[in-house]
């Protein structure tokens, strides 16, 4: 790890081990396509995002660790501390976050499986929103395996302020085809965003 990368082994692994069964219980949290997940690092988990808690779906779901690309919007008194222990790192949405960016590649470098909700926003009827430009400016470039992930059923987890038991699904892709030709890095950027998009409305 680098200076001040704050994640924490220990956090982690206590904070799983209190999710894992509740969340199991309550949800299921069936996993299609796991043979499609990597078994280490590096590589970019992309996720669609319909609730709160796909984090912590997603990271009782896959046996290893997941840096995650989280909102700067966490980052608050108390919060930030159980955040930035669980491996996260900022994001500000709205646009390519260029700093977000160069940390996941310093995280990929390293060797870590970094997670991102290209959306950069949850979209609770199942429908994908467009993804925003950073996952394509991140893709290309880093020579790494681009997962996709479609999460279905959290989107009702919580409706309507009553909270629900749905069967939450996980299908996981095979990594992307990234192989694009010549062309500026903005345009390169454009299609792999795309690409990734197209994969994950897929499943």
């Amino acid at each position: 790890m680098t200076p001040g990368d704050r994640y924490s082994p220990f956090v982690y692994g206590v904070t799983r081990i209190i999710l894992t069964t509740p969340l199991r219980l309550l949800y299921g949290c069936e996993v299609r396509g796991g043979e499609n997940l990597p078994r280490r690092g590096p590589a970019i988990l992309a996720s669609s995002h319909s609730s709160n808690l796909d984090p912590c779906i997603l990271g009782i779901s896959y046996p290893g660790v997941i840096r995650w690309m989280a909102k700067a919007e966490l980052w608050q008194p108390g919060l930030a501390w159980l955040v930035e222990r669980l491996g996260g790192f900022p994001v500000y949405r709205g646009g390519a976050d260029r700093q977000a960016v160069r940390r996941a590649r310093e995280l990929l470098n390293q060797g870590w499986v970094v997670g991102i909700f290209p959306e950069g926003t949850r979209f609770r009827e199942g429908q994908l929103g467009e993804f925003q430009p950073g996952v394509g400016m991140l893709a290309v470039g880093a020579g790494v395996p681009v997962i996709p992930i479609r999460v279905s059923g959290n989107e009702k987890i919580m409706r309507r302020f009553r909270p629900g038991r749905p069967r939450v699904i996980l299908s996981v892709g095979p990594p992307v085809d990234l192989e694009i030709g010549a062309m500026s890095r903005g345009r390169a950027s454009h299609e792999a965003t795309r690409r990734i998009q197209e994969a994950v409305d897929a499943l």
